[in-house]
């Protein structure tokens, strides 16, 4: 898988800190959440909708973040490893024995990565330069809808999250221009003393340590 795939995964499990709502909740409330979610793991399943293909592609596996890193392991349908600090990513496929690595201040990089920062902080005012946004919470069930302002220079269509009232996020939707979109469902785990240590041992294995 390209890295630009592989962005986008990177880029929903940093959405998975954003929220946990209730039927009084705002928009604001649920991005000062987004702000206060240190550590989130996750088992994911992504089935991806292409126009070239006649069936969806799917894909499982473990996502990780932390205020400094993030991981992305990929169990299927082979394994591949996303890993990122706060400067650079690194992409490894392991059957491949195939490294490659770039910084987060790309230009390719910040127009996949930089839509998502102020999710992350909470920055309301500028999620409002950069999007339309649609908040609203139907029965047991809220609902996140960012439309870039800017549709040029974005890199997604529409971003669609998703979640149980009260719970964090368990679903994502990406939509891009050309038609293709992906879909993520997402399985909230307990982050440990071993999780950090699995982190670590992703992280020093990407770099080939």
């Amino acid at each position: 898988m390209r890295f630009p795939v592989k962005a986008t995964a990177l880029l929903l499990s940093l959405l998975l800190k954003t929220v946990a709502a209730t039927a009084e909740d705002t928009l604001e409330s649920v991005l000062a959440t987004a702000a206060g979610q240190a550590n989130v793991a996750i088992e994911y399943r992504e089935v991806r909708h292409l126009q070239l293909l006649s069936e969806p592609w799917q894909a499982e596996g473990l996502m990780f973040v932390t205020p400094k890193h993030f991981v992305i392991e990929q169990m299927s349908p082979q394994r591949q490893l996303l890993t990122a600090n706060q400067l650079r990513y690194r992409l490894f496929i392991p059957e491949k024995n195939a490294r490659h690595t770039g910084m987060l201040t790309s230009p390719m990089a910040q127009k996949r990565f930089g839509l998502f920062r102020p999710l992350m902080s909470g920055d309301r005012a500028t999620l409002d330069k950069k999007f339309d946004i649609a908040f609203r919470v139907e029965g047991k069930r809220w609902r996140i809808e960012l439309k870039p302002k800017h549709a040029l220079s974005a890199y997604y269509k529409r971003i669609i999250v998703e979640g149980a009232s009260g719970k964090l996020a368990d679903q994502m939707k990406t939509e891009l221009d050309d038609g293709d979109d992906s879909e993520w469902f997402f399985k909230h785990q307990p982050f440990t003393a071993m999780t950090e240590k699995q982190i670590k041992d992703l992280m020093d294995e990407a770099k080939g340590e």
